[in-house]
C-alpha cells in the first residue's frame, strides 16, 4: 500500500516539470523548498523525506534505539528507574 493519495500520484512531477518515472533532481527539490507555495513546499518535503525512508530497510533506523536489556544492571544503565 502506498502512502501516497492517488489523486496526488504524479502532482509534484507534473509541476516541477519531470517527467513521471524520472527521479526529481535535488536542485528542484530545494528550489521547491524555497517556493512562496506552502502546498508546494510541503510537497517537496514530503518527496525528500519519503525518498530517504523508502531507501531503508522497515525497522533498519530503530534497531539500536528499542532493543530490550539484557540484565538488571543494563537496564539501569540505559536509564531505567528501578523502584
Amino acid at each position: 500500500m502506498s502512502m501516497i493519495k492517488p489523486s496526488h500520484r504524479g502532482l509534484l512531477h507534473k509541476k516541477l516539470g519531470v517527467p513521471e518515472g524520472k527521479k526529481i533532481p535535488e536542485a528542484k527539490i530545494e528550489k521547491a523548498k524555497e517556493s512562496k507555495s506552502p502546498a508546494l513546499r510541503k510537497e517537496a518535503t514530503f518527496a525528500e523525506n519519503f525518498g530517504h525512508k523508502s531507501k531503508l530497510p522497515m525497522g533498519e533506523h530503530h534497531k539500536d534505539n528499542h532493543r530490550a536489556p539484557s540484565n538488571h544492571d543494563e537496564f539501569h544503565k540505559m536509564g531505567g528507574k528501578g523502584y
